[in-house]
């Protein structure tokens, strides 16, 4: 086997990166740049934790810990209440917390339900399969020297089957009812609504590069599936039912991840080590700096920190 060494381009000068994964090739270069590389430098992080996130990793936790006969369906909605009080949440986040926590037992019933529909047994499951790769494609003329790293979700290999699971949380706004006005709408909490998330008609384009990964890793022998999940229902993508996850779709969506990666290798070479550099060579959208709180990428960061960072673009 050839020994394979990371590129210098991802860890010169201000530069740090280990490995990479299909997570962070979702996002676009703005984000990509400054979660991994310009945040990190201005020591800028989150100052209140996302209620989506935190919500999508405990009901992915329980699903897969009953799913593997770990825990009962009957102790979560308890476990998340505790959760969601150890939490220091806005008030907006709080409050899609407490509608979330109305469904909570829906939501993992739902992915265990959509899992075993897939499988079609009660055994033989494997959670959060670990993968480390390195790939020989070529982009630019040149490979992607550093390895690409993740989990995922649900295996089984008695069935053949990879599975990645999405939530669909739904979203929740302001809305003050009128004086002396009664509202019956069971999806209210004070002066907040709850809107469920619509019935998804086809897969993301980043979930179906994570497919592609997955897919590779297995040689391409384990059937895909993509399982999005409401408090009504789920959704299940799959190559039966959608060209993005057949073997040609799967080809397609590898090859943009390989583009992407080689695309950001090569920015960093160009940027040699220097953070100030990168900066410069990766387009931002000023818009979503200062329409910061409706970016639910940017929402929990503190006003201070995006005026360092539009400080730091502009010393330059």
């Amino acid at each position: 086997m050839e020994e394979r060494f990371t590129d210098l381009a991802w860890t010169s000068g201000d530069f740090n990166k280990a490995t990479t994964s299909p997570s962070q090739t979702a996002l676009n270069d703005m984000m990509w740049g400054w979660k991994y590389h310009i945040f990190p430098h201005l020591n800028i992080t989150e100052k209140k934790p996302s209620i989506s996130f935190k919500s999508g990793t405990f009901i992915h936790d329980w699903f897969q810990k009953i799913l593997m006969g770990q825990a009962k369906i009957e102790e979560a909605e308890q476990h998340f209440k505790t959760h969601l009080e150890q939490l220091d949440l806005d008030e907006r986040h709080k409050v899609k917390g407490q509608f979330i926590l109305r469904h909570i037992n829906k939501f993992i019933q739902n992915h265990i339900d959509a899992v075993k529909e897939i499988a079609k047994t009660d055994k033989g499951y494997e959670i959060e399969v670990p993968f480390s790769d390195w790939y020989d494609d070529k982009y630019l003329d040149t490979r992607l020297n550093i390895a690409n790293e993740g989990y995922i979700d649900v295996v089984n290999k008695q069935a053949k089957i990879i599975c990645e699971n999405k939530n669909r949380l739904g979203t929740v706004r302001l809305s003050p009812l009128k004086v002396n006005r009664k509202d019956t709408n069971t999806n209210r909490i004070g002066d907040w609504v709850y809107s469920k998330s619509p019935q998804i008609k086809s897969p993301q384009f980043t979930h179906c590069i994570q497919c592609s990964i997955y897919s590779k890793h297995f040689n391409n022998e384990y059937k895909p599936h993509l399982i999005y999940v409401t408090d009504a229902d789920y959704t299940i993508f799959s190559p039966d039912n959608c060209w993005e996850l057949s073997p040609e779709g799967l080809k397609y969506f590898f090859k943009k991840f390989i583009q992407i990666n080689i695309r950001r290798q090569e920015l960093l070479r160009t940027a040699n080590g220097s953070i100030k550099k990168l900066a410069c060579l990766i387009d931002v959208d000023w818009s979503e700096v200062r329409n910061y709180k409706s970016n639910f990428m940017l929402e929990n960061y503190s006003e201070e920190d995006m005026q360092r960072l539009e400080k730091f673009y502009e010393e330059l």
